[in-house]
């Protein structure tokens, strides 16, 4: 009896271990695409047909050899109007690795401005929030262990690198400065888009999200249902335009022009 327990809890315990998601990650590793060129590109945001925010992107390379993605971004109209907000943020990765050194972003309100912070370790994410004017809670820095973390910037750099091809799926844990998620990208195919007047020859990719809590459970979003991203089928692989439904209707992203620095 003590024997056949024995076994059926260590089935259980390989079963566990076996179903892991952690396991099904892709290898960090970078693929062979070539890095981006430095450049500058302005996209605009928006909800259903009104166009309510722009940004201005500045991707460069530090004096010190790393990548550095730079955004300003703002509502803009009537949409201004009714809801003020002003963003900065900052993220530095390592251009050989394309693993995410550090972030920082300000979210500036008409009543109140947040402002987090992130360094990214191997195995762990160290992230500080704070609340202007305070909020009930002193701000401090919150840990997240798990190792390979990307953020936005370096989760986009990572697929861009990859081959791309119709029906690969790339699996990461993404956190773009306050919580951590799974994201699952899978290529569905090649078409013809028309963005900031001009066509593109562009890859398709589906995105879905899923939460991870601090004990490395998955869990729903609760505002995402599912997104698809186009980058430019070329040597530059742009990101061209993001469509996401979430839980107030459908949002989207369009490149509204770009321009590369002189070699």
């Amino acid at each position: 009896m003590t024997r056949g327990l024995a076994i059926v809890c260590w089935m259980l315990c390989l079963s566990a271990f076996a179903g892991d998601w952690r396991e099904t990650l892709t290898p960090p590793q970078p693929g062979a695409f070539p890095l981006p060129r430095p450049q500058k590109a302005t996209y605009k945001f928006g909800w259903g047909a009104i166009t309510a925010a722009q940004a201005a992107f500045d991707f460069s390379t530090t004096k010190g050899g790393l990548l550095k993605l730079s955004v300003k971004a703002k509502t803009i109209g009537l949409v201004r109007k009714l809801w003020q907000m002003d963003v900065q943020h900052t993220a530095l990765c390592d251009a050989a690795t394309l693993r995410p050194v550090s972030l920082q972003q300000t979210e500036a309100y008409k009543a109140k401005t947040l402002i987090a912070k992130v360094n990214f370790a191997a195995d762990e994410v160290q992230g500080w929030r704070e609340s202007k004017p305070a909020g009930s809670s002193p701000p401090k820095w919150r840990r997240f262990k798990c190792a390979d973390v990307f953020d936005l910037h370096t989760a986009l750099l990572f697929t861009r690198s990859q081959p791309l091809r119709a029906g690969d799926i790339y699996r990461l844990v993404v956190y773009p400065a306050r919580d951590a998620y799974l994201a699952e990208i899978e290529v569905a195919g090649r078409e013809k888009l028309t963005v900031g007047g001009k066509e593109y020859d562009a890859i398709k990719c589906a995105l879905r999200l899923q939460g991870i809590t601090r004990e490395l459970a998955l869990e729903p979003h609760a505002k995402f249902k599912r997104a698809h991203i186009w980058v430019s089928d070329d040597s530059d692989r742009l990101l061209l335009k993001v469509q996401a439904e979430v839980f107030v209707g459908s949002v989207w992203t369009e490149l509204e022009s770009v321009k590369f620095a002189e070699p």
